[in-house]
C-alpha cells in the first residue's frame, strides 16, 4: 500500500480530483493538504485539528473515514485516546467531590438569639423610663396640691374697721389702666423676610470600576462555508465546518481563542462591534480574545499556543 502520504495521493489522483477541488470544498489550506500527503505532519496545528483535515479530506476524495485516521494515527506514532482511562479519571473527579454537609442551622439560631436578646434590652429599657417617669410625679404632686399661704393682714385698730376693709378691697381690685392693657391684644412679631438657607447636597460617591474578567461574548458568522475551532475558557466549544446560516455566539470570561482555515468566508464580532480579518479566503487565521477585546498578535500567538 505504501506510506500514508502515498496513498491519499494516489486515491485523490485515481479519482481525478486536484488539491483545488479538495481546497474549494474542506476550505483546508492547500499547505496543509499537501503536509499531509508528503506526511509533514510538523507544520500541522496538531491534536484534534490533525484528524479533523484527514477525515475532511477523506469524505472528499470517497474513501473510508475511520480507515483513514487509524493510517494516519499509525504514520505520526500516535495512540488512540483510552476510553478505560477517560472513564477512570472521570469517575475519580466525581468521587473527589466534597459531600454536602446538613450540619447544625448556626444561622438562624444566632438570628433568633440576636431578635430575643433585643427584645429583652428593649422591654427593661421601657419599664426603666416608666419608673423614671412615676417618680417625676410623686415629686411634683405635694407642691401642686400645698395650699397658699395668705398675706398676714393687720389688725385694725378699735373704732376704723371701715376703712381697713376698703383698703383691702381697693387693694384687691384692678385699675382700669391695668384691666385696659390687659385686655389690649400682644401684637405679633412679623415673619422674617429672610428666606431659609439651602443645605448642601452631599456629593455621590465615584462608581467603581469593573472588574478585569468580566463576561463578555465572541459571535462567529459564516459567510460561506468555512472549518473553524473555538476554544472558551480552555474548553473547545466549536470544532468542524460551519456554512450560512448556522451562527454561533460563545460567552467567557477569560479567554476565547478563534481559528479558521477560510478566513475571508467568516465574520466575527467583540460584544456586538465586528473585528476585520486581515486574512482572504482559504488563508489561516487565529484571533484570541480577553474582556478588553482583540489581543495583540504577540500575545495572541503565545495564548494560542
Amino acid at each position: 500500500m505504501g506510506s500514508f502520504g502515498e496513498h491519499l495521493r494516489r486515491e485523490r489522483e485515481m479519482r481525478g480530483i486536484s488539491l483545488e477541488e479538495i481546497v474549494a470544498t474542506t476550505k483546508i489550506g492547500r499547505r496543509l493538504l499537501v503536509a499531509l500527503e508528503e506526511e509533514q505532519f510538523e507544520l500541522l496545528p496538531g491534536g484534534i485539528f490533525n484528524k479533523s483535515y484527514v477525515r475532511a479530506y477523506a469524505r472528499c476524495v470517497g474513501i473510508d473515514e475511520d480507515a483513514a485516521v487509524a493510517e494516519y494515527l499509525q504514520a505520526a506514532q500516535e495512540a488512540p485516546p483510552d476510553t478505560r482511562v477517560i472513564a477512570q479519571q472521570h469517575a475519580s473527579i466525581h468521587s473527589n467531590r466534597p459531600a454536602q454537609r446538613s450540619g447544625f442551622p448556626v444561622m438562624p439560631v444566632l438570628i433568633l438569639l440576636v431578635v430575643v436578646a433585643g427584645g429583652i434590652g428593649g422591654w427593661k429599657l421601657y419599664q426603666d423610663r416608666l419608673k423614671e417617669h412615676s417618680k417625676r410625679e410623686a415629686s411634683a404632686s405635694p407642691a401642686e396640691g400645698a395650699p397658699t399661704a395668705s398675706p398676714s393682714v393687720p389688725a385694725p385698730p378699735a373704732g376704723q374697721p371701715a376703712k381697713v376693709e376698703a383698703s383691702a378691697s381697693q387693694s384687691s381690685a384692678p385699675s382700669p389702666a391695668a384691666s385696659r392693657t390687659a385686655a389690649m391684644p400682644t401684637p405679633k412679631s412679623p415673619p422674617s423676610s429672610q428666606p431659609a438657607t439651602a443645605q448642601p447636597t452631599p456629593a455621590k460617591p465615584s462608581a467603581e470600576t469593573a472588574p478585569a474578567d468580566a463576561p463578555f461574548e465572541v459571535t462567529v458568522r459564516p459567510k460561506d462555508t468555512a472549518w473553524v475551532s473555538i476554544k472558551s475558557d480552555g474548553k473547545y466549544v466549536v470544532r468542524g465546518i460551519i456554512k450560512p446560516p448556522d451562527v454561533r455566539t460563545i460567552h467567557a470570561t477569560n479567554q476565547v481563542v478563534f481559528f479558521t482555515g477560510n478566513a475571508g468566508s467568516v465574520e466575527v464580532a467583540f460584544n456586538g462591534k465586528n473585528v476585520p480579518l486581515t486574512g482572504g479566503p482559504n488563508v489561516e487565521q487565529v484571533l484570541v480574545f480577553d474582556s478588553r477585546g482583540l489581543m495583540p498578535n504577540a500575545k495572541a500567538k503565545t495564548a494560542a499556543q
